[in-house]
């Protein structure tokens, strides 16, 4: 059957403490995160990594560049679209917060998901799905679609991952950055979410609170690939490098909320999906119209 390898590769890049006070300007920094830069921002005076800097983000400086992006999703196959205005100052503003490092590794991953400027925007965003879709569980497959969609990205393994922000400005992003998002945006939406890292397949995925029967493992929660659309608790995909992922991974809660009660339609969907693609005989015409009605729901090719 037809289908994508989906790329694996997640990295906790963590910062040396201490280091000097240094003058990070924006094009240097353009080669970390890959930024479209312009001189709205100017130069941080910094001090060591993680440290805030002395800039002082305004609205005024914040909100140039405007280019407004829509974002495609599906909807059990009923495709829709979400707006959003993005900024050029508030991607050049995110450009300058260098990652900070930190022991604990959820406190690492919760920075990109808890940064207070790009919070003004991406709460914007999280109101336009709720105004997309009216039922709470079609918000959470709208926000799950919608990034499913943007495009994957592969890096160098040394790039530092980029924030939220980043990817919604740029519409692209790799697994931990596209995982981020999502749990950002689930969380807005009221849901219990984490994000779930398997050390050993180098790859990160979200988990969304769910009935335990629907959940990865003992993780708690169900399984949502980010790279790719794809059928949530769906966990059996093929992963470039990798293959399929075995190892238990690290759960990181990003937030307690509500439990995704709904996702037994996804996890019914899945098992029919991967009952037809491990059929070995050519499709007959009944079962060929399912295949493709479920690859048309989720926004799967086909």
């Amino acid at each position: 059957m037809p289908g994508e390898r989906i790329r694996a590769r997640s990295r906790t890049q963590r910062i040396p403490p201490g280091g000097v006070i240094a003058v990070l300007v924006i094009i240097g920094i353009a080669v970390v995160w890959g930024g479209e830069i312009s001189s709205s921002v100017g130069a941080l005076v910094a001090g060591p990594p993680g440290t805030p800097g002395s800039l002082q983000a305004t609205a005024e400086d914040l909100e140039t560049g405007q280019k407004t992006i829509n974002y495609p999703y599906v909807v059990r196959g009923k495709p829709g679209m979400i707006r959003f205005d993005a900024y050029r100052g508030v991607n050049d503003y995110l450009s300058t917060k260098y990652p900070a490092s930190y022991d604990d590794e959820r406190e690492y991953w919760l920075q990109f998901v808890d940064e207070s400027i790009q919070g003004r925007y991406l709460k914007d965003l999280a109101r336009s799905i709720r105004a997309a879709e009216e039922k709470p569980d079609d918000q959470v497959r709208a926000a799950i679609s919608m990034v499913q969609q943007i495009p994957y990205i592969d890096y160098p393994f040394d790039t530092l991952a980029k924030y939220p922000y980043h990817v919604l400005y740029h519409q692209n992003g790799d697994c931990d950055e596209k995982s981020l998002l999502l749990a950002y945006l689930l969380r807005e939406l009221g849901y219990g979410v984490a994000v779930l890292r398997f050390e050993q397949e180098q790859h990160m995925v979200v988990g969304i609170r769910a009935p335990a029967r629907y959940c990865y493992g003992k993780t708690g929660y169900a399984f949502i690939e980010t790279t790719v659309p794809a059928i949530p608790t769906d966990a059996g995909g093929d992963y470039a490098g990798a293959g399929r992922l075995r190892s238990a991974p690290e759960v990181f809660v990003v937030a307690d909320g509500d439990s995704f009660e709904g996702i037994w339609r996804e996890h019914t969907d899945a098992a029919e999906w991967n009952r037809i693609r491990g059929m070995d005989s050519a499709l007959d015409q009944y079962t060929y119209g399912r295949y493709r009605n479920l690859a048309q729901w989720y926004g799967m090719p086909y």
